[in-house]
């Protein structure tokens, strides 16, 4: 919990903020609270032990609203343990008082559900700022990153309880009162429509898939649409996967808890823009149904595929997603959100998601969205020579190459068929779904990336 209050005692635990190089602030030297050895790097703490506690937090030299946003996240695990603290905050401006909310909330996630014993985080945060009727900025900061812990938890679930079904109820009872419009999609009506790629991979699971289709129309005018890879849970299929790192593949999901999350928090806040949002929600499994290397199928758009490996199959259900969407609702334009590809993971490590498309502008207003709130995208070539990798003797086009070479670039080359002339951005997440560590604002586990990229560029836009 966070509230803002607009002056304070030392009555209760106390968290100063402080820059490298600078004084300590007055009130700390008039209560005689020297800081020997205390250098104020970023995220750096100290615990001057009087009663009640001064807590003082380094946020470095020169800091960015992002290391700000840091230090809080290391400053909201320091005092799990408090039930209060009241934090005085370096300056009172809109980017301040973002980053310590979205610092301090997501810095505090945690995901214990499965866990009897775990200690959980109490404190509840008090901002002291001098800016008066603060209070619908600390709202819209709590939706944002409540937004974010949301996407980490549907990715940090396990497979067996969150399957395509209970994906679906989770939309259904997030979106319950608020103004959209769902279309759901079974794979019986998803064959009608010709969705041949989708159905292909959902045939091998025992569980029922959805495409979920979420409008949302302040205005009447083209949405921007968002579409996300549900893919519940990744074996691989036919061509399975290593049994090493199999079990992350429950996140094989985060691009649909992105797009979801960031929907829910941008229709609370009652963004202007009309947006659609589609979700491919399905598992890929093997059974005496799954689809099968060699076999061919008709997307929605009418092109053929053959399926070279059945573990590329995020590109499938994003291709039958992409095509309807276009076809129905004629976006202005489009963005599509999944963790494609490993070789993304082998290009960029952990530091950056990859980012490709047919519109330069577009991918460069990302770009620059990425850096303001930590979700960092690198831009991949989408040469045109890279569809040779993707020749097929049979169909129109093979889902993947056994090359192995280029396979982030040759997955939103694939994606870029189904797409037309629409302006069009792909985001390939696999190389941020998870963080390895937990580090200022970021919590090891699923990560939830992509939603404040989804946020904070949307609600950019005129």
């Amino acid at each position: 919990m966070i509230e803002i209050i607009s002056d304070h005692s030392l009555s209760i635990p106390t968290a100063y903020t402080m820059l490298k190089g600078a004084p300590p602030p007055l009130e700390l030297l008039e209560y005689g609270i020297g800081l020997t050895h205390f250098q104020a790097k970023l995220g750096e703490i100290k615990w001057v032990s009087m009663t009640p506690p001064v807590i003082v937090v380094g946020l470095g030299e020169n800091p960015t609203p992002l290391d700000c946003q840091v230090a809080f996240g290391e400053l909201s695990r320091f005092v799990r343990h408090l039930d209060v603290v009241q934090v005085i905050l370096p300056d009172s401006s809109d980017d301040t008082i973002r980053a310590a909310v979205m610092g301090w909330e997501l810095g505090r996630y945690q995901y214990h559900r499965f866990q009897s014993n775990a200690e959980k985080s109490v404190c509840k945060m008090r901002l002291v700022t001098s800016r008066d009727k603060a209070g619908h900025l600390l709202d819209n900061y709590l939706i944002m990153a409540n937004a974010t812990c949301q996407a980490r938890d549907l990715a940090n679930t396990p497979a067996n309880e969150l399957t395509p079904s209970h994906f679906l109820a989770h939309i259904k009872k997030v979106f319950d009162h608020l103004p959209v419009e769902i279309e759901v999609i079974d794979t019986d009506r998803a064959a009608q429509l010709g969705m041949g790629a989708f159905v292909g991979v959902a045939q091998g699971s025992d569980e029922p898939a959805y495409i979920v289709v979420i409008r949302y129309q302040p205005v009447k005018s083209p949405p921007i649409a968002l579409v996300g890879k549900g893919v519940t849970f990744d074996s691989g299929g036919v061509s399975i996967k290593p049994s090493k790192g199999m079990s992350d593949m429950k996140a094989d999901m985060s691009g649909a808890a992105a797009v979801v999350s960031a929907m829910v928090a941008l229709v609370t806040m009652g963004v202007p823009q009309p947006i659609t949002a589609v979700v491919a929600l399905t598992e890929n499994m093997l059974s005496g149904r799954a689809q099968r290397p060699g076999d061919v199928v008709t997307a929605f758009n009418g092109k053929t595929i053959e399926i070279i490996n059945t573990d590329a199959e995020g590109r499938l259900v994003l291709a039958d997603a992409l095509s309807y969407i276009i076809s129905v609702d004629s976006p202005k334009m489009i963005l599509d959100m999944g963790t494609l590809t490993e070789a993304c993971s082998v290009a960029l490590g952990e530091m950056a998601s990859g980012i490709l498309g047919n519109n330069q502008a577009l991918i460069d207003e990302l770009i620059t969205v990425g850096e303001r709130v930590g979700e960092r995208v690198w831009q991949l070539p989408l040469w045109d020579e890279y569809i040779t990798y993707l020749k097929s003797d049979v169909a129109d086009l093979a889902n993947a190459s056994e090359l192995g070479k280029a396979g982030t670039c040759t997955g939103a080359k694939f994606l870029e068929q189904f797409v037309g002339d629409t302006p069009w951005v792909h985001v390939d997440i696999a190389s941020t779904m998870k963080t390895a560590k937990t580090d200022g604002f970021k919590v090891k586990g699923m990560s939830g990336v992509g939603v404040q990229l989804l946020i904070e560029w949307l609600k950019s836009l005129p």
